[in-house]
């Protein structure tokens, strides 16, 4: 019995030969114990399992062609003991991490990736490294050239792509909600006392979720929501039903729609069957041209510098997720932006607070804490950067040589 075929029968089911570099075999653990490594580098990285897995052979396969070459040559020396205390580096810095990202031990506790594994996996890419840099020395390729012509070239033809800096806004809000006149609201009132009083005498909540609800997805089935779970329901709405008796009618519970009355019918594990009857609030053209009246008096305030926009959001808007943090959003691409939020940001340079606008949530003032348009970066802006990268294909190529070259003096098989 060969030695591959003996150490093939070994690996048994779990692990088996995935690819033969003269007579070395390369076990299908060492790929994927590539890939989570790959993957810990990488962790965006779009790739499907299967492919990664192929590529990574083919970077093992090299790595095996290269020492097998380096081992036929008597110039090349490479200092371990350097390319050990390299890696020893490495593996300090990485596992100091590592007691913020429990997640990620616990994935190289799975992946069976100890740090002596590790510490074997950077050890070949440092040997690897060090080998073709000799290689590339002994041949003459001590630096590739790159010439101003291949730059401005490369510049020109993908300029569109590579040279573009996307657009952002550093921006603030303050939210206003647009509420109904008080007659409006009157009206509402007195329509809930009214339902309420029918129930209390014996009314079915179906029947008159049919009459006087104001939903129309949910009217004709009773009022019907169905099964919900928590977070299916708006928040404000989840901590009332989730904490109403089974049969109980609960008190009025206002949303962005309006106000709603909720029956809780059953329950059943962490669900509840829940019907409601809607009544909604109709805003006025009056209502909505009052709020933009407040909104205008604040947003001279801020720019007379009476108070700052922090102070105002903190004072007066109503989005209390940022209203803390002085309305503050966040870094924003301008791209991202949808209406009318991208219309009205393009009205504004840094330091600036845009004029009252409408959306669906209610009334907005905008400040532009920074903003950048999107930009295109000049050839002398990229031109070393393009130049690096240049030089990198061209050692690339040279490695590609390299590896084409041994793989005629070695015998190379795959079977992933």
């Amino acid at each position: 019995m060969t030695v591959l075929l003996a150490l093939a029968l070994v690996a048994g089911s779990a692990d088996r030969v995935v690819g033969v570099v003269d007579v070395d075999p390369i076990l299908l653990s060492e790929v994927e114990a590539m890939v989570t490594l790959g993957r810990l580098e990488a962790p965006f990285l779009e790739a499907s399992e299967d492919s990664l897995k192929l590529v990574l052979l083919d970077r093992l396969i090299a790595q095996k062609l290269i020492f097998k070459k380096a081992a036929l040559d008597s110039t090349i020396e490479i200092d371990r003991e350097e390319i050990a205390k390299g890696v020893e580096r490495q593996l300090q810095a990485f596992y100091a991490q590592l007691d913020s990202f429990p997640e990620t031990r616990a994935e190289l506790q799975e992946a069976g990736l100890t740090r002596d594994r590790l510490r074997q996996l950077l050890m070949n890419q440092g040997r690897f490294q060090a080998i073709i840099q000799q290689m590339f020395v002994s041949r003459g390729k001590i630096q590739p050239y790159v010439s101003p012509n291949e730059v401005r070239e490369y510049y020109e033809r993908h300029k569109d792509s590579i040279a573009v800096v996307p657009g952002y806004i550093s921006m603030a809000h303050i939210a206003f909600s647009i509420r109904p006149s008080a007659a409006e609201q009157a009206r509402i009132e007195r329509k809930i006392l009214e339902i309420m009083d029918i129930l209390s005498r014996g009314g079915d909540f179906d029947v008159l979720a049919e009459s006087f609800s104001e939903d129309p997805r949910t009217r004709s089935r009773g009022g019907s929501l169905g099964w919900v779970k928590r977070g299916d329901l708006l928040p404000e709405i989840d901590s009332v039903i989730f904490s109403l008796p089974a049969g109980r009618v609960s008190p009025p519970v206002p949303s962005r729609e309006g106000y709603h009355l909720f029956l809780v019918e059953a329950r059943s594990g962490d669900k509840v069957y829940v019907r409601h009857i809607l009544f909604k609030q109709h805003v006025t053209r009056q209502d909505t041209l009052r709020v933009l009246e407040l909104a205008d008096k604040i947003r001279e305030e801020i720019v007379s510098g009476e108070l700052t926009f922090a102070e105002a959001a903190r004072t007066y808007s109503e989005d209390f997720t940022t209203s803390e943090q002085g309305g503050f959003i966040g870094e924003v691409p301008l791209a991202a932006l949808t209406p009318p939020f991208d219309s009205v940001a393009a009205t504004v340079d840094s330091g600036e607070v845009s004029k009252p606008f409408v959306s669906d949530m209610g009334v907005h003032l905008l400040y532009a804490a920074d903003k950048h348009e999107e930009s295109v970066l000049s050839f002398d802006e990229m031109q070393v950067e393009i130049r690096n990268y240049l030089a990198a294909l061209k050692q690339e190529e040279w490695l590609e040589d390299l590896i084409a070259e041994a793989q005629e003096e070695f015998y190379v098989e795959k079977r992933l």
